[in-house]
């Protein structure tokens, strides 16, 4: 019939245009993917069409142009999508319009991610990272940079240490020194002409006290489940001199658990640790943020990285930490990042390794993946060099306790813990006996993703240690459904406890010449939960008060 004829001819139609949309469409797709890259510039990039539909993005990290959905590089992540440029309307980047290339160069080359650290007496690293290459680079400092060009700092190191995808970007360190005590200086950091805002920062005082910001094992933004203690830091950061973070710093390697984002398929590693430093910047570019290494900084685990053995390897025994981070090993005779110490106010501070370098240490041989997906990790040092270190360092802080009246350890995972209950017994004993033959006065740890805090009474040798694990992760409910919600405080024959898992938690620890006080603090709330006091005289008899 005339109808069946004409359907017929209609279906025909339609099954054919079908097939032409698909071949169009494969023809879109490859002609992007073999001529964006080829595209140099900015404005090359993001004004290429085909066919009239724009289908290209400039990533700034890599400095190249990529094709929108079937290129990976180190803009493909959710959490990099404003370090990109494109009109495509499929394209996830934050930055839409053609106008944003004016800026696309100076933003590769601005400064961000500024940390500062303390580097022995008398000087202060910053370190910061640029998303591209750069040629020159300086950083300048003075009491008052509207008066004077300000002094030059010495550049210590440029680092990629990610190649792969195009590269990841710079992480730049400098060391300013001749710094005199309690003064107010300013800097600016200029990478191939773009300058850095001016930012300061005071030096130490010499009138014997401090206080200090504490955190561990602290996430990034919602996802981490560290919004509350993100927001607790800034409202205390202005009564504090620095920041001390027990480790696990972002956990950049549990970003494929972001499962409302695209990170369970994609390479998130970097990412995420950006957005970390840059979220933790307004704390860091002005006091030091002094860091402890943890387990969650030994590698990448994700399903990405597995399966990038180049990507595996970048990555593997802590690289990302110790480039990122300059801390004093050099003035302290320490390693890496790995361990170290320095003085702060009536402090001194020894930064332990609880992960390498020691007898059966949880990363003695392997990264936290373990044999089976793990890398090899560990060995920074000669056998035994990081003990011999140890019992130096405590030896040189007890005899000069007249200027430094206290001993503060801290470092990523107790042996201790609860109402007193023992766990990781190799980090025990590679620590325990030295804590005790040179006083250490406190032990400040996290990795446990809650708040203990277990003081020895009386005839008990064993230092006061604090926990402070719970500044929220991406594993702190799932922890805290496993052990069920806790608030316990009591005294058994060799400790009074305090255990705590209802709020996120960050700490403040306030020093004078005799005392010490660590504080407890709700995330959510501000209130403090709990608190310990040690007085000098009574710390000399191992006595403490709570």
């Amino acid at each position: 019939s005339r109808v069946s004829e004409v359907g017929c001819v209609a279906h025909l139609a339609v099954g054919w245009e079908a097939k032409i949309m698909r071949v169009a469409k494969l023809l879109f797709a490859n002609g992007y993917a073999n001529s964006c890259h080829e595209l140099i510039g900015c404005g090359q990039c993001v004004n290429r069409t085909v066919i009239g539909v724009h289908g290209c993005y400039w990533c700034e990290i890599d400095q190249g142009c990529h094709a929108v959905g079937s290129a990976v590089s180190p803009c493909t992540p959710d959490g990099a999508d404003d370090a990109c440029i494109s009109l495509a309307s499929a394209s996830h980047c934050r930055h839409k319009s053609a106008d944003a290339c004016a800026s696309a160069g100076s933003d590769a080359a601005q400064p961000r991610q500024i940390h500062l650290s303390v580097a022995g007496a008398g000087g202060m690293r910053v370190a910061w990272k640029t998303r591209g290459s750069v040629s020159s680079l300086s950083v300048l400092y003075a009491e008052d940079m509207s008066t004077t060009v300000g002094e030059p700092a010495t550049i210590e190191r440029s680092v990629e240490y990610l190649q792969s995808q195009g590269g990841h970007g710079y992480h730049h360190v400098a060391l300013m020194s001749n710094l005199r005590p309690d003064t107010l200086y300013q800097y600016r950091i200029i990478c191939d002409g773009v300058t850095s805002k001016v930012r300061g920062f005071r030096t130490e005082s010499e009138q014997g006290s401090a206080t200090f910001l504490v955190v561990g094992d602290m996430g990034y933004g919602a996802a981490g489940e560290a919004v509350a203690s993100r927001s607790r830091m800034e409202s205390l950061k202005d009564r504090t001199n620095m920041t001390l973070h027990v480790g696990d710093i972002g956990y950049a390697d549990d970003s494929f658990l972001h499962v409302h984002t695209k990170c369970p398929e994609e390479f998130c590693y970097e990412a995420v640790y950006d957005d970390y430093m840059e979220w933790i910047e307004n704390v860091s570019d002005t006091r030091p943020y002094m860091v402890a290494v943890g387990n969650h900084e030994s590698e990448c685990h994700s399903p990405a990285c597995l399966v990038s053995p180049e990507i595996k390897e970048s990555l593997r025994n802590f690289t990302a930490y110790n480039t990122r981070w300059a801390m004093p090993s050099p003035e302290s005779g320490g390693t890496a990042n790995m361990w170290y110490s320095f003085d702060f106010g009536p402090v001194h501070f020894v930064v332990v390794n609880t992960e390498t370098d020691f007898p059966n240490a949880p990363e003695v041989d392997y990264g936290d993946g373990g044999k089976i997906i793990g890398l090899k990790a560990g060995h920074f040092a000669p056998e035994g060099s990081y003990r011999a270190w140890l019992n130096s360092d405590l030896q040189k802080a007890s005899e000069n306790r007249g200027q430094r009246p206290w001993i503060v350890a801290f470092g990523h995972r107790p042996w201790v813990y609860q109402n007193g209950t023992s766990r990781d017994p190799a980090v025990e004993a590679a620590h325990s006996d030295l804590f005790q033959k040179y006083g250490v006065d406190l032990y400040l740890t996290g990795h446990v993703h809650s708040y203990h805090r277990v003081s020895p009474r009386s005839g008990n040798p064993a230092v006061p240690t604090v926990v402070t694990g719970g500044a929220g992760c991406e594993e702190f409910n799932s922890d805290k459904k496993s052990t069920g919600e806790f608030d316990l405080n009591g005294t058994n024959q060799m400790w009074d406890f305090r255990s705590y898992n209802k709020d996120t938690q960050v700490g403040l620890l306030e020093a004078t010449s005799s005392t010490l006080k660590f504080s407890a603090i709700a995330s959510s709330s501000g209130q403090v939960f709990d608190s310990l006091v040690i007085r000098k005289e009574m710390a000399e008899e191992s006595g403490v008060f709570v």
